[in-house]
Parts: structure tokens; C-alpha cells; sequence
């Protein structure tokens, strides 16, 4: 569940960056040429804060859990460190091996 959510909120980051740079290709000086314009730039601008500070609560409730995984992973990569090397080899082999073929 932790990793869907925080593909979504990639995707919604990638959305957000997409639409920026499309607004800033329409009107590279910054400028409002019309009412139009102006009103598309308010609701981008509440748009990107509305995603802001629901990336940033999402941060904060999967904090403890991110930290808990990260105190579990060191102390089992000291107890017993080559499952988990063999793991992450696999996991960047297989992932070379799908990427290798488009």
C-alpha cells in the first residue's frame, strides 16, 4: 500500500511539473495577456498548493513507517547482510534485463 502511494504521489509530482512547464511555454514573460489567463493561473496556483500540502501530509503519515522499514533493513543487513545483497542484485539484474528490452 506504501508503494502505490507513493507512486501516485510521483505521477501527481510529474502532473504538477507537466503542467507548469506548460504554462510557462504559453507565456514565457510571466504575463496575463487576458482575463482568460489570469483565471488559468489562479486555479494552477491552487492547484499546486492543494498538491503541495497533500504530498507534504502524506510525508508526515508514512514517516513512521519509512522509519520503522529503515531501522528493520540496517539491522538485518548487520545481522545477516548477504540476503539481502543477493536480493538487491536480483532485483537490479532483473530490472536492467526489462529495461534492456523495448
Amino acid at each position: 500500500m506504501d508503494d502505490a502511494m507513493l507512486k501516485e504521489l510521483e505521477e501527481l509530482r510529474e502532473e504538477n511539473k507537466i503542467l507548469r512547464d506548460s504554462l510557462a511555454e504559453t507565456r514565457p514573460d510571466g504575463t496575463s495577456s487576458a482575463h482568460g489567463d489570469a483565471s488559468l493561473e489562479r486555479t494552477l496556483r491552487a492547484f499546486t498548493e492543494m498538491l503541495s500540502s497533500t504530498v507534504e501530509h502524506a510525508k508526515e503519515e508514512l514517516k513512521p513507517g519509512t522509519d520503522k522499514l529503515t531501522a528493520y533493513l540496517s539491522r538485518q543487513m548487520e545481522e545477516n547482510p548477504a540476503p539481502m545483497l543477493i536480493g538487491a542484485f536480483s532485483a537490479g539484474y532483473l530490472l536492467s534485463r526489462g529495461l534492456d528490452k523495448k
